[in-house]
């Protein structure tokens, strides 16, 4: 039986090792999916703008996932989302400058319209950021931000990743932080992440979650691989991931997994 909905991360999973894909490959496996009578999304922890930029060609035809599962839009139409009011992330910020492993430079804001840096940013990781976001601009005080914000995100080095994801857990009410791998987490909503976004998606769609398919490799994929009936990783996934995986295929490196959607047909 072939899944009705079938979902996928993207950075280490869908996306090769140099960050892209085949887009004439993908164009006919959504000929074959729309034959069939099957969705496919795309979720992934980058913003929806830069999503949309990704798949430009084929927009129309593909479930965006975006931002951890902050949003979820389809057709143009937003299906599910949820962000954060002013005064609680300004709140939250206030926080963040609290923590021991906190650089208020290396942190970016997004929304429904850009994404957001201080005027002081770190240049070397607004330059690593302009890869997984679109329209980034600078303000001298977060408060300036006139946009519905869905997240931020923020670096750290490898060594205090794990203790600063840790640190925004135990001491910010309200939001929780995930790993989402470059040594950088994502700062959501407490009840957002990929798998409550793909359960609410496949009510909308009115389809059975084990009917649903999904690919993921890191720890912001967890909750859309418990949740899903079909749940499949690359062997290059965390060990979290690869424990729950019904199926494990080869390395997101060699197109793993478009190769095993075309086998779908």
């Amino acid at each position: 039986m072939y899944p009705k909905l079938v979902a996928t991360d993207m950075d280490g999973t869908f996306l090769d090792d140099k960050g892209q894909f085949d887009m004439d490959r993908l164009k006919a496996l959504l000929i074959d999916f729309r034959e069939k009578g099957m969705y496919f999304a795309v979720a992934s922890g980058r913003g929806l703008l830069s999503l949309e930029k990704l798949f430009d060609e084929v927009r129309d035809e593909i479930i965006f996932i975006a931002e951890n599962g902050s949003v979820v839009q389809f057709h143009g139409e937003d299906l599910y989302e949820a962000t954060m009011p002013k005064d609680f992330y300004l709140q939250v910020f206030d926080k963040l400058k609290t923590s021991p492993y906190m650089d208020i430079n290396q942190l970016l804001l997004t929304g429904k319209k850009g994404c957001y840096v201080l005027d002081t940013v770190n240049p070397t990781y607004l330059s690593f950021s302009a890869h997984y976001n679109e329209n980034i601009q600078k303000v001298a005080d977060l408060a300036e931000i006139e946009d519905e914000i869905f997240k931020f995100t923020t670096n750290f080095t490898e060594e205090t990743i794990e203790a600063g994801e840790s640190w925004v857990n135990e001491h910010i009410d309200g939001v929780k932080a995930m790993t989402t791998g470059f040594a950088s987490i994502d700062i959501v909503l407490d009840y957002v992440d990929k798998g409550v976004a793909v359960v609410e998606l496949a009510k909308k769609l009115g389809i059975d979650m084990d009917q649903v398919m999904v690919f993921g490799d890191n720890l912001n994929d967890l909750h859309m691989m418990q949740v899903a009936g079909q749940p499949i990783a690359p062997e290059n996934a965390r060990p979290e991931i690869l424990a729950v995986a019904k199926q494990v295929i080869g390395h997101h490196a060699a197109g793993s997994v478009m190769t095993y959607m075309e086998g779908l047909s």
